[in-house]
């Protein structure tokens, strides 16, 4: 009996701690609201699912901090027409979701209007009882052939 009441004392908050970490559909969903907050140059939800040690490094080959992609976004320097994401794959890792898929954007910068095709790999880490993105990288694929 009492080695029961342990094993009960052990593990009940290790299934809480289990049930407070982040699935395959919230690390989606986390990575779709910070495309949309970026869409909307929402900068109060970008600050919230963007690491402070965030690593993001565009189609461009130019890499940025956290306060840099900010004030991108902020200022202007960096907006979307339209962002259309199609995440094509979910893995997790213990506190650390990877999620690669495809993203065709029309951007504009510096006034000039630019469409993108691009793949797109992110590194989402739990961190305070939610997903917050530390890396992402993108590659710019060839456009789609017209028929």
């Amino acid at each position: 009996m009492r080695t029961l009441v342990l094993l009960l004392f052990v593990s009940l908050p290790l299934a809480a701690l289990a049930s407070q970490r982040g699935d395959e559909a919230s690390a989606r969903a986390a990575l779709l609201a910070r495309f949309d907050a970026a869409l909307h140059a929402d900068v109060v939800a970008l600050d919230k699912l963007l690491a402070d040690d965030l690593e993001y490094c565009g189609v461009s080959a130019t890499c940025s901090t956290k306060a840099q992609y900010l004030e991108s976004i902020r200022s202007g320097t960096r907006k979307f027409r339209s962002l259309d994401p199609k995440v094509e794959r979910v893995r997790l890792f213990a506190d650390t979701a990877v999620l690669t898929g495809k993203v065709y954007a029309v951007s504009i910068g510096d006034g000039t209007e630019r469409n993108v095709n691009a793949y797109f790999l992110v590194v989402l880490a739990w961190r305070d009882g939610r997903w917050q993105m530390t890396n992402q990288s993108s590659t710019l694929l060839e456009p789609k052939p017209t028929p």
